[in-house]
């Protein structure tokens, strides 16, 4: 048993060493953001699926039947210069965050020459994006790690230059930004009026997104990069100190706090009166968001940093292994391994559905369409021509 555990701890520890090394990237440290690789998801709109690729592009693919609609090179849209250049040249886009749809444009983050934001049309085809933030070579907004996300007229995102930012969606012209202490890695929540986000200073911060005016800030014994969740009066974030807060949406306010055996990394999934937390440690959780008691726990043996999704009242749920895993919300059954990748491939992307199926981006640049009620897979690999 003892070196059952050690073994996981060794395992834990190598894992977070690989995902803060694909992002701090040896001969570029003093960037704090360089990257050589990227684990981008994905979102699916009108039987198109976008999501980045490895090679930093924009695909866009037809679920119909598989097809490659565009696979457009962000390098190719974006001006040369930046902090992320390393002083080279040309730098390949890397990509780590899922594209937003925000009304008829796909959204999406790239990390190459200088970090950007592009916005591309969706319902034609063409080879530039309607408008890219920032516009110009001179501008440093910090390397972009998590995604952007939408309210109906403003895009928010954070960056690694410790700064939040609102866009205006239709142009992409700034309506504020908001500096705080550290980098940040994680993903906006925005209910209402108020967007929360996590930092590598510990806190979770509520920002007004109308000005970018901090409402309250929560401090934890971690760095926060798990996107959070919001429901009613509640907010649930999840640290790097091993603990998922709840907390009061309006004040900040703990509620209660659930400890684990590592790191919260992915998004956790709210249904019902159940809190179902990934952790690194390889296990799911599911809290009771009453008190914050543990109804029952999944051990899936390896780490979990991709975010679950809920399908038809299923929740699916990937181990970095490349395994995918499906658990019964309704009666709390483990239904066991849903499908499982090649063994050379690994999971670090979020997960994302629609239609009753689940689709997995893997570290091999294929995308797998599961059917989440039998793991009927279909492959897409994303042929990306030579540049």
């Amino acid at each position: 048993m003892l070196k059952k555990l050690k073994n996981t701890l060794v395992l834990v520890s190598l894992t977070a060493v690989l995902l803060l090394g694909i992002i701090f990237a040896p001969g570029c440290m003093g960037s704090r953001g360089a990257v050589s690789a990227g684990w981008a998801g994905g979102i699916v709109n009108d039987d198109v699926l976008y999501l980045g690729s490895m090679k930093g592009n924009l695909v866009s693919i037809d679920l119909t039947d598989g097809s490659i609609i565009q696979s457009l090179p962000l390098e190719k849209a974006a001006s040369s210069g930046g902090f992320l250049s390393c002083g080279q040249a040309a730098s390949r886009v890397v990509i780590y965050s899922s594209p937003v749809i925000a009304g008829d444009l796909a959204v999406i983050t790239g990390n190459g020459n200088g970090s950007k934001i592009y916005a591309l049309p969706t319902e034609e085809v063409r080879e530039e994006p309607r408008w890219i933030y920032p516009r110009d070579t001179e501008t440093v907004i910090g390397t972009i790690v998590g995604s952007v996300v939408y309210d109906g007229a403003k895009l928010f995102f954070g960056t690694a230059s410790n700064r939040i930012f609102a866009l205006d969606a239709k142009d992409g012209f700034k309506e504020w930004e908001t500096e705080i202490s550290d980098m940040i890695w994680s993903t906006p929540a925005v209910d209402d009026d108020t967007l929360y986000i996590g930092s590598f200073d510990k806190k979770l911060y509520a920002v007004n997104t109308a000005d970018g005016s901090i409402k309250w800030e929560f401090e934890t014994e971690g760095a926060i990069v798990a996107p959070a969740v919001v429901s009613g009066s509640t907010v649930y974030i999840g640290s790097f100190d091993r603990n998922l807060y709840a907390l009061n949406a309006e004040t900040g306010t703990l509620k209660w706090q659930y400890r684990a055996d590592n790191w919260f990394w992915a998004r956790p999934v709210l249904t019902g009166d159940t809190l179902y937390a990934p952790c690194l440690d390889g296990k799911v959780y599911a809290l009771d968001i009453a008190d914050g008691s543990l109804i029952q726990e999944y051990d899936y043996e390896n780490p979990i940093s991709s975010s679950p999704v809920l399908v038809n009242g299923l929740l699916i749920s990937a181990t970095q292994e490349g395994k995918i895993y499906s658990i019964s919300v309704n009666d709390g059954t483990d239904r066991g391994v849903l499908a499982a990748l090649d063994k050379t491939e690994k999971i670090y992307a979020d997960l994302f559905a629609a239609d009753g199926k689940v689709y997995v981006h893997s570290n091999a640049d294929t995308v797998y369409e599961i059917d989440a009620e039998n793991g009927a897979k279909r492959e897409i690999i994303i042929e990306i021509e030579s540049e």
